[in-house]
């Protein structure tokens, strides 16, 4: 009979040491449950901010190219008004340059027909030159 309260002793230790050792294990177990809900908690988040900082970053990115293709537009066309301008100025200091060298060779044929004209005496008649 001793045998059996020893071996019924044994196993009731057994027993109980298997009982501690599954309420460890799911004490362990939650414990690990409740750390990895945390991290996926802090993952979800720390996505979620980053595609907010990505998305931030697009809608920056968006509006300083528009900003950057506006500005360059605006310099775009300002430069061709210059260039009207300065093509206009040009013309008409062109054309002013052309009427100059033509009034000047007309006093100079003038000046020439007049001279050669008293060189031949031909003094107050003037003649058609045809050519």
């Amino acid at each position: 009979m001793e045998t059996i309260y020893f071996v019924l002793g044994m196993l009731s230790i057994v027993g109980a040491a298997f009982v501690a050792a599954i309420v460890w294990g799911i004490v362990k177990i939650t414990k690990l449950l409740k750390v990895n809900r945390g991290l996926e908690e802090w993952i979800v988040r720390n996505d979620r901010h980053m595609h907010d900082n990505i998305n931030n970053l697009h809608k920056d990115l968006d509006q300083k190219s528009d900003e950057l293709y506006r500005r360059i537009s605006i310099v775009t066309e300002e430069l061709h008004r210059d260039m009207k301008d300065l093509n206009r100025e040009m013309d008409k200091r062109t054309e002013e340059l052309d009427r100059d060298i033509n009034d000047r060779a007309t006093n100079i044929i003038s000046y020439v027909d007049s001279r050669v004209d008293k060189a031949l005496g031909l003094a107050g008649a003037k003649q058609v030159i045809k050519g």
